[in-house]
């Protein structure tokens, strides 16, 4: 039989690292408008607000991700764990302690959850790193745009 409480911190690991990923994704998509604002507002002004993007979805999140990132990649790779995060939230929660104690397929499945944790992991740093860039670049944004105006 499968141990109910390391059954429930790999759930709640692979939960934590989807998140991760899905709030990194929000904080990169907003960096892109906030650079976007910065170049523009001279010229236009932008109507875009973090409340436009909170309660959205992994997938059409990654939708707009991908309009500013040119990783294929990472993009294809963040797709893939769509359907991993939707296991995570959706099915995972539904085992048992009955079911765990069927450890055949209790032990498929915190394998796989074990998995999703970690790839979840690995993406969340790879998102990480856009997302640095685009920090940075909106600095550089900011400091042009001040020189610009002085």
């Amino acid at each position: 039989m499968i141990d109910h409480g390391d059954f429930q911190a790999t759930t709640l690991r692979a939960l934590e690292k989807c998140q991760f990923v899905e709030e990194t994704l929000k904080l990169c998509i907003l960096s892109a408008i906030e650079i976007t604002r910065v170049m523009t507002s001279p010229y236009m002004t932008i109507n875009y607000e973090s409340g436009d993007i909170a309660k959205l979805p992994m997938g059409p999140l990654i939708n707009k991700f991908s309009r500013i990132s040119q990783d294929e990649a990472l993009i294809r790779d963040l797709r893939s764990l769509t359907k991993d995060r939707n296991f995570v939230a959706h099915q995972s929660l539904l085992f048992t302690l009955g079911e765990l104690s069927d450890t055949e397929s209790a032990e498929v499945a915190l394998n796989k959850l074990k998995a999703i944790g970690d790839k979840a992991s690995a993406l969340h740093e790879r998102v990480l790193d856009v997302r640095y860039t685009l920090a940075r670049e909106k600095q550089r944004a900011i400091r042009d745009s001040i020189k610009k105006n002085a």
